[in-house]
């Protein structure tokens, strides 16, 4: 589902795929160390990753997507979403998925923090929780960065590759994220545009 905002950031900024995206999607998304734990295989072309920025901008039931735009280089770099997993009881599920070469540099963080920003603030949720396979150390690194705790761990859940995986499942609840930041975060500071 196409996103409905712009999410600035210091380093990145959140916004619709663009066809011009392709080049950029087919780096990141063609590397197979970057997809191990995504659940999707790595595209094989890169139309396989124009079908992919198409589905993003037109599927109305998908999660809300962003790209993750870098802007020191102004290129994308990877994609976060978000989807309304209960709309009854306000929970949401965040994912994330970045290129190699910008792993480790708090790039996810900064996004994830954006994304859990959209989903309390502008979604209305009161709950978002993210699963990782357990094997995924960066992963879930990134969640516990983002004030999310550990809740469970689902033990042999089948993955669209055949594969019988662990996974943790990671949340945040909104009164705990509000307290984490107190009153003034980067969205209400003027976080909308640099």
């Amino acid at each position: 589902m196409m996103a409905n905002a712009e999410l600035w950031g210091r380093r990145v900024r959140l916004r619709n795929f663009s066809p011009e995206d392709t080049d950029d999607v087919f780096k990141y998304a063609s590397d197979p160390l970057v997809t191990r734990y995504a659940g999707w295989s790595p595209h094989a072309t890169p139309y396989d990753s124009m079908l992919y920025i198409q589905r993003c901008l037109t599927d109305a039931w998908g999660p809300i997507t962003f790209a993750v735009e870098y802007l020191d280089e102004q290129r994308v770099i990877g994609v976060v979403d978000i989807r309304v997993i209960s709309r009854l009881w306000a929970v949401g599920e965040i994912g994330y998925t970045l290129g190699r070469p910008y792993w480790g540099k708090g790039l996810n963080v900064e996004a994830g923090e954006l994304l859990l920003a959209y989903g309390f603030k502008e979604l209305g949720l009161r709950r978002i929780q993210a699963v990782c396979d357990t094997a995924n150390r960066r992963s879930y690194r990134t969640m516990e960065k983002l004030g999310m705790v550990r809740e469970r761990v689902i033990f042999g859940e089948p993955r669209p590759n055949g594969r019988i995986r662990d996974r943790f499942v990671y949340s945040v609840w909104r009164r705990e994220w509000d307290r984490r930041r107190g009153a003034a975060t980067s969205w209400d500071s003027g976080g909308e545009q640099p």
